[in-house]
């Protein structure tokens, strides 16, 4: 039965239940269960991942040894497909990056450098020691969701924080819907609309404020732009990886496209 999408909550909700809000993290954390692929594999798939942003590229890359995976993606780094997000992770500029965080060590060194308990703490790090990454403040927040939903190293991330350091897409989406309301007050109210409901990924707690982040960047796909529909980043994911069959019983399952009908924006509800 197709369900009319009418309210930014209803769309908040039905993105989390259908495991169509971050699809990777997911993914990652039940492929790198010990009875899976197991942790180190995570972490090589993570770290390609968080590099270049296609799934099907980080599976290739995750299947060499922790040894191997450096020579393997400096090796094929003129050629992997890159996703949107890393479009310009390219040229000199994007290969001396991929050196520096080498330099740090096996994957899961890098990421244990990487990770700082609190966001900011990891913000400051970054910019001291991850100088010339092309970590900038999309990618750090992207650090902190794998980290914390698909490597079990959690980065709390408070209200305060959230608003400082929330991305450009998100912040304009929010000025859209809301134009009278600050980023902060924002970000509780998504926060709010969906709290009880568990967070992807690592299940060790329930939809926050990096969450909310993601809503926002959605929401502004589904209702502004109208390029994007529920289900289509799980669709999206299983494409990347089609050609890795055995790998696709760790995704959410596929949804039908048709299930929900975009309504019109039910614009009181945006000042709720």
């Amino acid at each position: 039965m197709t369900k009319n999408i009418t309210t930014w909550q209803d769309f908040a909700r039905e993105t989390v239940l259908t495991h169509d809000l971050d699809p990777m993290y997911d993914f990652l954390y039940t492929a790198g269960k010990a009875e899976n692929k197991g942790y180190d594999w995570a972490c090589r798939f993570a770290l390609h991942f968080f590099m270049f942003y296609h799934a099907g590229e980080a599976i290739q890359a995750a299947s060499y040894s922790n040894e191997e995976f450096w020579d393997y993606t400096l090796n094929t780094y003129d050629k992997v497909k890159r996703g949107t997000e890393r479009r310009h992770y390219r040229s000199d500029k994007g290969f001396q990056a991929t050196k520096r965080i080498k330099a740090k060590g096996l994957p899961l060194s890098v990421w244990v450098a990487l990770q700082r308990p609190e966001y900011e703490a990891m913000m400051t790090n970054i910019k001291r020691n991850f100088i010339g990454c092309e970590i900038g403040p999309y990618f750090a927040w992207k650090a902190m969701d794998l980290l914390d939903r698909g490597l079990g190293l959690p980065v709390y991330l408070t209200l305060a924080e959230a608003a400082k350091y929330l991305p450009d897409e998100p912040r304009k989406c929010a000025a859209t819907l809301w134009p009278d309301k600050p980023i902060p007050w924002v970000l509780e109210e998504v926060k709010d609309a969906i709290h009880d409901l568990p967070a992807p990924g690592c299940p060790d707690r329930n939809c926050s404020f990096p969450e909310a982040e993601t809503v926002l960047c959605m929401l502004k796909g589904y209702f502004i732009t109208k390029t994007h529909v529920i289900g289509d980043d799980i669709a999206e994911k299983h494409a990347q990886l089609a050609a890795f069959p055995e790998y696709l019983q760790f995704l959410p399952p596929k949804i039908d496209l048709n299930d929900y009908q975009r309504g019109p924006l039910d614009t009181p509800t945006l000042s709720a």
